[in-house]
């Protein structure tokens, strides 16, 4: 198998301490490939799936804004940290002593939608700047608020001060707040102990191989890849001839094709949305991301180029 360019995505299983661009760097350097990105961040204490995307698919990643994502975590009770998570400085502290049966309670009626503010440390911009970096030089700032989904509270065991559980939230949401309203509704603040992510849209942690493994045999990457065609289950396909798919790579939308995505069209004006469509050439590759868009027809999105060396199962 030859190495150095990749299309598609890989289900990788990053381990506690290390930065999501750290997880990239070792890909690319296991794989001796340099288009390599990822879709969603974990912080370094966090383990779990995260879904990198290699050479065209890198193209994808507006397109790759899963809606639902699912961890398991542990909450520890009595404890406030600045961080909202075990890294940080401890703030408060205060013993605990409730029965189980309140702290289960409690997690589970924190489900819903919510508008909290953002942690200070975390990557969210504000005027340019990240907030963390606001924190670390201990310089005032007002917190924007974000809305956030929590839901599927599943919980695996209750300790006097902290509890286990799974749960389900909306992309963007941020667990350590979740942990950390859990414990001030139960009075004694609280932070996030610890984070694994199982889910990430349709794809599971069970799917993912680790770094180590692609150290020690590299042609995991092709035997476990995620084509392109297979990356957006969700959006609509349209296979398209050579002929068509020619005009389409020099930046034309043909005719036919148009005509054929009427009912899209029509359908992004009834309801006011985009409308994205995948576009598979002849040979049943992902060539092409058109949207439709609310009355202004449609409009060439992505355009791949895969006539590059890939790597091969």
């Amino acid at each position: 198998m030859a190495l150095g360019f990749a299309n598609g995505l890989l289900l990788v299983n990053k381990p506690a301490n290390l930065t999501s661009h750290d997880v990239v760097s070792r890909v690319r350097k296991a794989l001796k490939q340099k288009t390599v990105g990822h879709t969603g961040t974990l912080d370094p204490m966090a383990t779990g799936l995260m879904v990198i995307v290699l050479g065209e698919a890198t193209k994808l990643s507006d397109f790759l804004t899963f809606s639902d994502q699912s961890y398991r975590l542990k909450a520890k009770l009595g404890v406030r940290t600045d961080s909202f998570d075990a890294t940080g400085k401890v703030i408060s502290e205060v013993p605990v002593d409730f029965p189980k049966e309140k702290i289960r309670e409690a997690a589970l009626n924190l489900q819903g939608d919510f508008e909290w503010p953002v942690p200070i440390f975390s990557a969210t911009k504000v005027d340019g700047k990240k907030l963390y970096e606001y924190a670390r030089e201990e310089k005032p700032i007002a917190l924007p608020i974000k809305h956030m989904q929590f839901s599927d509270v599943v919980i695996e065991s209750v300790e006097p001060a902290s509890i286990s559980l799974t749960l389900r939230c909306s992309k963007g949401s941020f667990i350590r707040s979740w942990c950390a309203e859990l414990g001030e509704r139960l009075g004694v603040g609280g932070h996030m102990e610890s984070l694994e992510r199982t889910k990430v849209g349709p794809y599971s942690l069970e799917q993912a191989v680790t770094l180590e493994q692609l150290d020690a045999d590299p042609e995991l990457a092709g035997r476990s890849l995620i084509s392109m065609t297979e990356a957006l289950p969700e959006h609509r396909s349209i296979r398209i001839p050579n002929k068509e798919q020619r005009l389409l790579m020099n930046g034309q939308i043909p005719r036919d094709l148009a005509n054929r995505l009427i009912v899209e069209q029509k359908e992004a004006l009834l309801r006011n949305v985009a409308i994205p469509v995948k576009v598979i050439g002849a040979d049943g590759e992902l060539i092409s991301i058109l949207v439709a868009q609310p009355g202004q027809g449609l409009k060439i999105r992505r355009v791949f180029r895969l006539d590059l060396p890939r790597v091969t199962q």
